[in-house]
């Protein structure tokens, strides 16, 4: 089995967080926090970090970035992914510049994304697989993770 290793930021401004729609690739058309693999050499904080920027056009320093969960994810049938997810703050004045990778990005509060683009009933009525419903469901566990290491209210 393959093992691959990522880094995500939960980008908060106020009580919501950036999420973006997939453009291409991995999962397109589904809803994440911004973020990537690693590259050679590079330390989980420092790739949040780059992807962040080149996804978003936000820049952060990693000193800013505080742990907050890892997400754990079957890729392909035959990859086992952790992604480190880190919360931080948006800077003041901060705005959003996507790149090709995705289509479109919002602010929502976490319990609001998960439940609109997270619902299991709902993905499934879509006629979503089962492989994605279950990445969307570990994507909504890390949500309110970073969410619950925030102080922030979430359902269970």
């Amino acid at each position: 089995m393959d093992f691959e290793l990522s880094a995500a930021v939960a980008l908060w401004r106020g009580d919501e967080i950036l999420v973006m729609k997939r453009a291409s690739g991995f999962s397109s058309g589904g809803w994440f926090l911004p973020g990537g693999r690693l590259e050679a050499g590079e330390r989980p904080a420092e790739a949040a970090v780059r992807e962040l920027r080149e996804e978003a056009g936000i820049l952060l320093d990693p000193g800013a970035l505080a742990l907050a969960d890892v997400m754990t994810y079957t890729r392909d049938g035959a990859t086992t992914a952790h992604s480190l997810v880190y919360n931080a703050r948006c800077p003041d004045g901060a705005a959003v510049v996507l790149n090709a990778e995705h289509a479109v990005a919002r602010w929502y509060t976490p319990e609001a994304f998960v439940a609109r683009f997270l619902d299991r009933a709902t993905l499934a009525a879509k006629g979503v697989p089962e492989d994605a419903i279950a990445l969307a469901e570990e994507v909504a566990r890390t949500v309110r993770a970073a969410a619950r290491a925030r102080g922030e209210p979430t359902q269970p």
